[in-house]
């Protein structure tokens, strides 16, 4: 919750903040129009513990001359689970992607249809209800044309940035239906009541056309065989 205090007060600005999407992430909030007249402080509470390491107030500028580029090809594969750099306890868990295991660090994972492996381009080329839904262990890599960027004028810097729209699900205690893959999450629905609310008619033929592969406990435990069967 955020609040904007003025000459009467804390007033609490009526729209969501949200929260990073897992650990060492950044996320932007636009304030433009939202905030009182001769406001002097903002005020942010959170429902649970989070860690900030930096918050700032920026003033929007004209954007440099910008391209938007669309993955020119995907994959969605099995990648396995990153081992963790050895760091203190009150840092961040940090993967290592080059070191791998077929046993996830967990007990459960949330069980249902994902995305088969393969391509995903038609979903995600877009922002809309089309999901590429990826399991834990998966990895999905972006291919980007780079012959198609305009030619880049000299003494000039280029910076790269990848747009991403989707959900995150854990499956504890704290997350609705976090036990489940689904209910599917579309734009527009009332996240406060997730779970509850019907799905509208939406063109849903990419569910079963892309959600064949299963997810779930025994999926995991016939891993673990898997792995203890190599070592042997």
């Amino acid at each position: 919750m955020l609040e904007a205090e003025t000459a009467d007060g804390w007033q609490k600005l009526d729209f969501p903040v949200g929260a990073p999407v897992g650990k060492t992430k950044t996320i932007l909030v636009d304030l433009e129009g939202k905030l009182p007249a001769n406001t002097t402080r903002l005020r942010l509470s959170m429902a649970f513990e989070i860690h900030w390491n930096r918050i700032a107030l920026l003033e929007k500028t004209t954007l440099p001359n910008a391209t938007e580029q669309h993955a020119a090809a995907t994959d969605l594969h099995w990648h396995g689970y990153g081992a963790f750099e050895n760091q203190p306890s009150h840092l961040p868990l940090t993967p290592i992607h080059a070191e791998t295991t077929d046993k996830p660090n967990w007990r459960i994972t949330p069980s249902g249809w994902v995305t088969r492996y393969g391509g995903v381009n038609e979903l995600i080329k877009a922002k809309d209800n089309k999901l590429a839904i990826i399991a834990a262990g998966d990895e999905l890599t972006l291919d980007f044309d780079a012959t198609s960027l305009p030619t880049q004028p000299t003494d000039t810097t280029r910076h790269f940035f990848l747009f991403i729209s989707g959900w995150d699900k854990d499956a504890d205690f704290h997350v609705a239906q976090g036990w489940t893959v689904e209910p599917l999450p579309w734009h527009g629905m009332n996240h406060q009541i997730y779970g509850r609310e019907p799905r509208p008619k939406l063109d849903d033929a990419w569910i079963k056309k892309y959600n064949t592969r299963w997810i779930g406990p025994r999926t995991f435990r016939k891993l673990n065989k898997l792995t203890q069967s190599k070592t042997k």
